[in-house]
């Protein structure tokens, strides 16, 4: 299995994931994070260029879309999603 393959594995939930519907931070290794809902974040510490600007703008992401990098924590000001686990 060559490097991309092991990518992927990862970014589709090869490690597991973790179902969250609630305001409380969750922390740990995400390698990305399906909204199961239209959901906004409320906080969100990971590999992402300007994430404070997207959490203080408080984007509406659409049930389905992925935000894909790795993540240690975030929080939901509503909505749910699937986190999953690198």
């Amino acid at each position: 299995m060559g490097i991309s393959a092991i990518n992927v594995n990862n970014a589709m939930g090869k490690g597991g994931s973790k179902y969250v519907n609630d305001v409380a931070t969750h922390t740990g290794i995400f390698s990305s994070i399906q909204f199961t809902e239209d959901s906004v974040l409320d906080g969100y510490t990971g590999k992402m260029e300007n994430s404070a600007g997207l959490v203080s703008d408080g984007i509406t992401f659409s049930q389905g879309q992925v935000i894909y990098g790795e993540c240690l924590s975030f929080s939901l000001s509503s909505g749910a999603c699937l986190a999953y686990l690198d």
